[in-house]
């Protein structure tokens, strides 16, 4: 751990774009605040349209530097000198990949990157609907929280940890779920942290529809013989409560997305049927009509534009 520290941390930042002055805007933010030597590889992607796993294969693989950054373009640091201050935890030889946002657990059932909101670290700003919403959840004394996926707003990782599993661009040619992936396999050999001493801000909402819950159905066929996988022990009881509240969770995230035909009013009630006992099953109701009122409001906005 003292020869890392006495070598001068050196970063790739390797980001897919399809806006340049955002790609721009990110370096000029990477130069004010990183405080080490880095490169900066952005991916024009406007018109070769390729996935997530092969723009950032490509890039990996003619990095100069060992300390590789995948990062959205519409992602900005707020912490000045993080080069330094994430270099130690990255050059460990248990560390995996680090990120901002994760969960502690990956369940056999469908879910997204976190279960049910009880799994989640984050240390992070996400722009939504207008506004800042600063999430820091987690362990309060704690500069690195374990976890077992990771939400891909940016993801930091050594050369060495990428080479043994590159991001698999056969199972996940699109724009989604490579970060689940990504952090699972790493998951595999090494820990994966949230970091919580480099603030990170997120602009964008995300993009959640059928090209989403596809990829996450390969996700899931791909990594069934491996879950659930947990960052943390969990006894057979908490699991199955975890498993129970992710069922209904998830129901309500792909209603609040818009994703009626992924989970809809019948699931809400054969879940209801099966679980009675809990406060998820019967908050689903007013739930169904507050996010279906809103879907429709929007489509008739859209309709008059």
């Amino acid at each position: 751990r003292c020869l890392h520290q006495e070598i001068r941390p050196m970063y790739t930042i390797i980001c897919c774009s399809v806006d340049p002055e955002a790609a721009a805007a990110l370096e000029r933010n990477v130069a004010r605040t990183i405080g080490v030597p880095f490169e900066f590889i952005a991916f024009d992607n406007r018109s070769r349209g390729w996935g997530l796993c092969k723009v950032y294969n490509e890039c990996a693989a003619r990095a100069r530097y060992d300390l590789l950054c995948f990062i959205h373009e519409d992602v900005r640091f707020l912490t000045e000198g993080w080069g330094g201050k994430l270099a130690p935890q990255l050059r460990a030889p248990e560390t995996g990949v680090v990120g901002f946002a994760g969960s502690v657990l990956k369940l056999r059932r469908m879910t997204g990157w976190d279960t049910c909101g009880r799994d989640v670290r984050a240390n992070y700003v996400q722009h939504m609907r207008g506004r800042r919403h600063p999430r820091r959840i987690g362990p309060p004394d704690a500069d690195y929280s374990p976890v077992v996926t990771l939400d891909g707003l940016c993801l930091l990782t050594r050369r060495e940890v990428w080479r043994q599993r590159p991001f698999d661009e056969r199972t996940f040619p699109g724009f989604h779920c490579y970060d689940l992936d990504f952090s699972l396999a790493a998951a595999v050999r090494h820990t994966n942290y949230v970091c919580r001493t480099v603030l990170v801000e997120h602009f964008s909402e995300g993009s959640f529809s059928r090209a989403w819950v596809e990829g996450m159905e390969a996700l899931h066929t791909k990594w069934a013989s491996h879950l659930p996988m947990c960052a943390e022990p969990l006894t057979e009881a908490e699991l199955a409560r975890y498993d129970r509240l992710g069922e209904g969770y998830f129901i309500r995230f792909m209603w609040q997305k818009g994703c009626f035909d992924v989970r809809g009013f019948r699931d809400a009630m054969r879940y209801l049927v099966r679980r009675p006992e809990t406060g998820m099953a019967w908050s689903l109701l007013p739930k169904y009509v507050k996010y279906k009122l809103r879907t429709l409001l929007r489509k008739c906005r859209s309709d008059k534009r």
